[in-house]
Formats: structure tokens, C-alpha cells, sequence
């Protein structure tokens, strides 16, 4: 992945704690929810890294068992439907 810069998503249990799927949604995946799962690490986190082109602004939300969520530990963007959806900035390593 020559190029590529590793980007982890935490989604934190403790907002949700009787999740059974978190997955990661954004243009990257056209919002398709469950093509990018989160797996569960611990009591306290839902966890996936993405490798994305350093200087990429990334769009997303969380699929929460269907719920979107947006990131609470992330900025945020006015989406096109109204609402808003967390961003984050890709820096080079």
C-alpha cells in the first residue's frame, strides 16, 4: 500500500452498549453499510483502520445497527440531506 497512510476509527461502546454492528460509512464506500465492519476491541471501543492517500479530506459517518452516528471525537461537515457528518483531515506519516 506505497503511498497509503493508515487511518483508525474508534467508535465508542459506551454510547451505544448493546450494539451488535458498527461499520464505517462515507463517499469511499458510496454508504453502503457493513463494507467497512468495525470490529469490537474491548468494552470500550469499535475499532477499524483504512489506509486513504495522504492530503484527503474523509467524509464519514458510523452505522450503528442502522442509526447513523456521527464521530465525537472528529470535526464536522454539513452533509447534502440536511444533517452533518464527521470529517477528518489525511496527514502525511
Amino acid at each position: 500500500m506505497d503511498g497509503l497512510v493508515p487511518v483508525t476509527f474508534r467508535f465508542p461502546s459506551v454510547l451505544t452498549p448493546e450494539a451488535r454492528h458498527v461499520s464505517l460509512i462515507g463517499p469511499f464506500n458510496r454508504w453502503t453499510p457493513n463494507v467497512h465492519p468495525l470490529a469490537r476491541a474491548g468494552d470500550y471501543w469499535w475499532i477499524i483502520t483504512l489506509y486513504f492517500p495522504p492530503g484527503r479530506r474523509i467524509v464519514y459517518c458510523f452505522d450503528v445497527d442502522g442509526a447513523t452516528w456521527v464521530d465525537p471525537n472528529d470535526g464536522m461537515t454539513p452533509h447534502g440531506r440536511g444533517s452533518e457528518c464527521s470529517v477528518r483531515s489525511v496527514e502525511r506519516i
